[in-house]
C-alpha cells in the first residue's frame, strides 16, 4: 500500500519550491545586478589604471628629457666658463668638447658661432669655418646665463643646408643656444645640437609598456613638437596649439585628460611639465584600447553570469561566491604581476643608464647576465655574453688575475683586479673589476656579482701627466735662469741646476729651508714681503735687487715671482725666477749715454745748419725780389733758394727721425676716428690739388673707424703719402683714398695715384732712409726720408705700411692700423 504525502507536507514542499523559485529569481536578479555593478567598477578601475600608467610614462619621459636638456645646459655653461675665464685655442676647445661629448651620447655637436653666423669652433669638422643661417636658430637669450631651446630643425649639421646637401626628411636636430660675452666684449653664441633620435629611442622603449596605438610626444610649452613616436601624421617642428592640452590644461604642472577628441580619435592622455626647462611630455592612448581591455577582462564574469543564470539553484550562490573569490585572487595576482613588471622595468632602465659594466656569473665564473654596457666595451650583443667565461675575454696575461677573482677558497668580501681586453676598434682597453661572492642561507656559493669600470682614458691621462711632469722637470733643469719653488710657508720645495750654480748652494742642503735661513737678513725680508703680497693679492710680482753672492761679488738681479694655485684658486706655493741683469744694466747705461750724445749732436748741428740756411734763404729771396727784371740773375737766386729749401727739408726730416727714435714720449695716443683725420688732411691739400688740376675721391665708408693713434703723427703719414701722390700724378687725373675694415679686423687705408709707379724690385727699398725710386731721381723725389718717417710712425702705432703697383698703372700705398679694441696696450716705438 502506497504511502501518500500529507497535504500539509505537500504545502510545505510547494512553499519550498515557491521559495526556491522566488529565491532563484531573486538570485538571478542579484547575479544580473551584481554582474552589472562589477562590470561598471571594473570599467572605472581599468580607466583609472590606464590613467595611472599614462601618468607614470609621462613622468619617466619628462624626467629623461629634463635630464638630457639639463646636461646640455651644463655642457654649454662649462664651455662658456672656459671662454670667459681660460685662454684656449679653438683646437683645444674642440678637443675638450669632443671629449665631453663621449659622456653625452645624445649630443651631436657643440659649436661656437659669431654674431655674423661664422662657426668659430665646432666638434663637427664639417661645420668649422662655415656659416650658419641664424634664422634657423632660436633667438639669442637676453642674458648670458640663460639658454634657449629652439624648435626641431631639418638637417644633419649646422651648416648643411647652406651647402645644398640632400638631407632625409626625418633627419634633424634640436638646437639649444647660450649667449656668451667674451673678455674682449665680443658676443658669441654657443649652439648645442641635441639628437632627437636619442629621445625617440627612449620614447619607443616607453611605448612597449603601453597599449597598441599609444603616442608619446615631447613639445615646448608653446606647443612646438620636438619628438614623437606612434603618430606618423605629425611633422616634427609643427605646432600643436590646437591640442586640448595647450587650450587651457597646460598651466597645471601635471595631470590627465580624456576621453577627448585628439588627432581625429577619442583618447586618454597624461602630461607632465619640466621644472627646469620649457618642456611638456605627454602620452596618449586610444580610448578604444581601454574599452577593449575592459571587455577582455570581463569575459570571465560574463561567462559566469550565463552559467549562473542557466544553473539556477543551490549552486548559483556557491558559483557566485567562487567567482568573487576568483576575482579577488585574480586582482591580487594582477597587482602582483604589475608590481613585478614595474620593478623589472625600473631595474632594466637603471641597468641601461649605468655607465659601468654590471654582470653576474655562476660559481665557476661563467657569465649569466650583463647589462648593455657589455656591447660598448666588447662590440658584442649582451645575449652573446651568456655562457662565456670572463677569463676567455681578457688578454692571456690577465687570466690568472681573473681566476683569483672567482676562487671559491678566497675569504669573503670584495675582490678587485685590473685586466686588459681588446675593444671594438681593436684597441686595448683597461678595466677595473670588482666582484662579490653570492651565498645562500646555508653558506653555499651560488655565484658572483660584479662590476667593471673602463679606466683606459684614466690610465692614459695618468701616463700623460707623468710624462708632462718629467718634461717639466727636464725643462726646469735645462733652463738657464735660476728657478726655485717654495710652499706657502716659504720653505724651498725644489730648485734647478742653474739656481745651484748661481747661488753657490746645493739643493740637498737647502730643500726644506726658508730663505731667511741662508740669505742675508735684508734680502730675506724683501723675499718675505713680496711673498706676503703674492699670497694676499695673487698674480705675479717683478722687482730688481742687488744681491751679494757667496764669493763676495755683487750682482744686479731681476726677480719674478708667480703665485701657483690649484684649480680651486687655493695657493699651493710660489715660483721664483732670477735673471742676472748686471751686464744688461751696464749696456743700457752705455746706450742711454750714446742716445744723449746723439741728441746733443742733433740739437747742435740743427742750430749750426739752420742759422746759415735762414741767412741763405733770406738773401736768396731778397735777390729774387731785386733781380726779377733780370732773368739771368733771377735764375741764379732761384737755384740758390731751391737748394736752400731742399737743405732745410733735409734738416727737418733728420730732426723728425731723431725725435721718433729718441723716446716713446714723442707720441700721444688717443682714440680717434681716422676718417675725420683723413678728411682734415684732404682739406689742407685742396689748394695744392687745384694747382695741378687733380681730383680727389674719398670713399671712407659710413661706419666709424676707431683706432688709438697720435692724431698729428697719423696726419703726418697721410700728408706725406698724399703729397707724393700729388707730386707724381699727371694733371687732370684722380687720386683715390679708401678706408675700411679688412678680414683680420684691422683698418685698411689705401691711397691710389695714376703716376709712373714704382719698379717691383724697389717697392720695399723706397721705405729706407735716403732711398728714392729710380723713376724719381731727377730731383723731384725730395730727400728720400718721407717714406722712412712714415714707416717708423706707422710701426710705432703697431701697424704696417707698404706699396704695390696698380693693375692699370700708378702706385697704391696701403696703411694698416689695429682697431681700438686691439690697441689698449700700444707697442713701444721702434728704436
Amino acid at each position: 500500500m502506497k504511502r501518500s504525502i500529507p497535504f500539509a507536507k505537500l504545502s510545505l514542499l510547494e512553499v519550498a519550491s515557491s521559495r526556491a523559485l522566488f529565491g532563484g529569481t531573486l538570485l538571478m536578479l542579484a547575479v544580473i545586478v551584481g554582474t552589472a555593478s562589477l562590470m561598471w567598477l571594473e570599467f572605472r578601475r581599468t580607466e583609472a589604471q590606464d590613467r595611472k600608467q599614462l601618468e607614470l610614462l609621462a613622468s619617466v619621459m619628462e624626467s629623461h628629457a629634463s635630464q638630457v636638456f639639463d646636461n646640455t645646459k651644463l655642457a654649454l655653461d662649462s664651455l662658456a666658463k672656459s671662454l670667459t675665464t681660460e685662454n684656449h685655442t679653438p683646437a683645444q676647445l674642440e678637443a675638450q668638447q669632443s671629449y665631453r661629448l663621449q659622456g653625452l651620447p645624445f649630443l651631436r655637436s657643440i659649436a661656437i658661432v659669431s654674431s655674423e653666423g661664422l662657426v668659430l669652433a665646432s666638434t663637427t669638422a664639417s661645420d668649422r669655418g662655415g656659416r650658419v643661417d641664424l634664422q634657423r636658430l632660436p633667438p639669442s637669450p637676453a642674458t648670458d646665463e640663460r639658454v634657449v631651446i629652439g624648435a626641431w630643425v631639418h638637417g644633419r649639421t649646422l651648416t648643411q643646408d647652406m651647402r645644398n646637401a640632400t638631407v632625409p626628411a626625418g633627419l634633424g636636430y634640436i638646437p639649444m643656444v647660450r649667449l656668451v660675452r667674451l673678455p674682449s666684449n665680443a658676443v658669441v653664441t654657443l649652439v648645442a645640437q641635441i639628437n632627437p633620435d636619442a629621445l625617440a629611442t627612449y620614447q619607443r622603449q616607453l611605448m612597449e609598456a603601453g597599449h597598441p596605438g599609444t603616442q608619446v610626444m615631447l613639445a615646448l610649452d608653446n606647443g612646438t613638437l620636438l619628438t614623437q613616436v606612434g603618430n606618423d601624421t605629425l611633422n616634427l617642428g609643427s605646432s600643436l596649439g590646437t591640442h586640448p592640452l595647450f587650450q587651457g590644461l597646460l598651466p597645471a604642472h601635471k595631470g590627465t585628460y580624456g576621453p577627448l577628441q585628439t588627432f581625429q580619435a577619442r583618447s586618454l592622455g597624461a602630461w607632465r611639465s619640466s621644472n627646469s626647462q620649457p618642456l611638456v611630455a605627454f602620452v596618449e592612448q586610444p580610448y578604444e584600447a581601454t574599452t577593449q581591455q575592459w571587455l577582455d577582462a570581463m569575459r570571465g564574469p560574463l561567462l559566469f553570469m550565463g552559467v549562473a543564470l542557466a544553473l539556477i539553484g543551490l549552486l548559483t550562490h556557491a558559483s557566485w561566491r567562487n567567482a568573487r573569490a576568483k576575482e579577488v585572487a585574480q586582482r591580487e595576482r594582477d597587482e602582483a604581476q604589475q608590481e613585478t613588471a614595474r620593478r623589472e622595468q625600473e631595474l632594466s632602465v637603471l641597468f641601461r643608464s649605468v655607465q659601468e659594466l654590471i654582470f653576474r656569473t655562476d660559481a665557476q665564473g661563467t657569465i649569466r647576465f650583463v647589462n648593455p654596457r657589455w656591447h660598448a666595451i666588447t662590440n658584442q650583443p649582451a645575449e652573446m655574453a651568456r655562457g662565456q667565461r670572463l677569463r676567455d675575454v681578457v688578454h692571456p696575461e690577465c687570466r690568472d688575475g681573473v681566476d683569483a677573482l672567482f676562487d671559491a677558497t678566497q675569504p669573503p668580501g670584495v675582490r678587485m683586479a685590473q685586466v686588459r681586453l681588446t675593444g671594438p676598434a681593436g684597441e686595448t682597453r683597461a678595466l677595473d673589476i670588482s666582484v662579490v661572492p653570492l651565498r645562500d642561507r646555508s653558506g653555499q656559493l651560488r655565484g658572483f656579482a660584479g662590476s667593471a669600470v673602463d679606466v683606459t682614458a684614466l690610465l692614459a691621462a695618468q701616463q700623460s701627466l707623468q710624462e708632462q711632469l718629467a718634461l717639466t722637470s727636464q725643462v726646469l733643469e735645462c733652463n738657464p735662469l735660476p728657478i726655485c719653488m717654495t710652499d706657502t710657508e716659504g720653505r724651498l720645495l725644489s730648485v734647478n741646476q742653474a739656481w745651484e750654480s748661481f747661488m753657490g748652494l746645493s739643493r740637498k742642503s737647502v730643500l726644506g729651508m726658508r730663505n731667511i735661513d741662508f740669505l742675508p737678513k735684508q734680502e730675506a725680508q724683501a723675499y718675505c714681503a713680496h711673498q706676503e703680497q703674492l699670497l694676499r693679492e695673487g698674480g705675479r710680482v717683478r722687482y730688481e735687487e742687488r744681491m751679494r753672492r757667496l764669493d763676495g761679488s755683487f750682482r744686479d738681479v731681476q726677480v719674478t715671482k708667480v703665485l701657483v694655485t690649484t684649480n680651486g684658486k687655493q695657493p699651493i706655493g710660489i715660483l721664483t725666477a732670477k735673471m742676472d741683469i748686471t751686464e744688461f744694466r751696464a749696456a743700457r747705461d752705455l746706450a742711454e749715454e750714446a742716445s744723449r750724445s746723439k741728441s746733443e749732436f742733433v740739437a747742435n748741428i740743427s742750430h749750426e745748419l739752420r742759422t746759415p740756411l735762414q741767412s741763405i734763404l733770406g738773401f736768396s729771396e731778397l735777390g729774387l725780389a731785386r733781380g726779377r727784371h733780370q732773368s739771368k740773375l733771377a735764375s741764379m737766386f732761384s737755384d740758390i733758394h731751391d737748394a736752400g729749401q731742399r737743405m732745410l727739408v733735409l734738416v727737418n726730416d733728420l730732426l723728425d727721425i731723431a725725435k721718433i727714435e729718441s723716446t716713446v714720449g714723442a707720441f700721444q695716443f688717443e682714440r680717434a676716428d681716422v676718417r675725420d683725420l683723413i678728411e682734415e688732411v684732404a682739406a689742407e691739400m685742396a689748394l695744392l690739388l687745384d694747382r695741378k688740376r687733380l681730383g680727389l675721391g674719398l670713399r671712407l665708408g659710413r661706419m666709424p673707424l676707431i683706432a688709438k693713434v697720435d692724431p698729428s703723427r697719423f696726419q703726418q703719414v697721410v700728408r706725406n703719402v698724399l703729397s707724393n701722390a700729388i707730386k707724381f700724378s699727371p694733371e687732370d687725373s684722380i687720386i683715390d683714398i679708401t678706408a675700411g675694415v679688412s678680414d683680420d679686423h684691422s683698418i685698411h687705408i689705401q691711397v691710389r695715384d695714376q703716376g709712373p709707379g714704382i719698379p717691383p724690385a724697389e717697392l720695399e727699398t723706397v721705405f729706407q732712409a735716403f732711398v728714392q725710386s729710380s723713376k724719381t731721381r731727377d730731383g723731384s723725389g725730395g730727400t728720400g726720408l718721407g717714406l722712412a718717417i712714415c714707416r717708423k710712425i706707422v710701426e710705432a702705432h703697431g701697424g704696417r705700411i707698404h706699396a704695390t703697383n696698380g693693375p692699370d698703372g700708378g702706385t697704391i700705398f696701403h696703411i694698416m692700423l689695429l682697431t681700438a679694441g686691439y690697441t689698449d696696450t700700444m707697442p713701444a716705438p721702434l728704436t
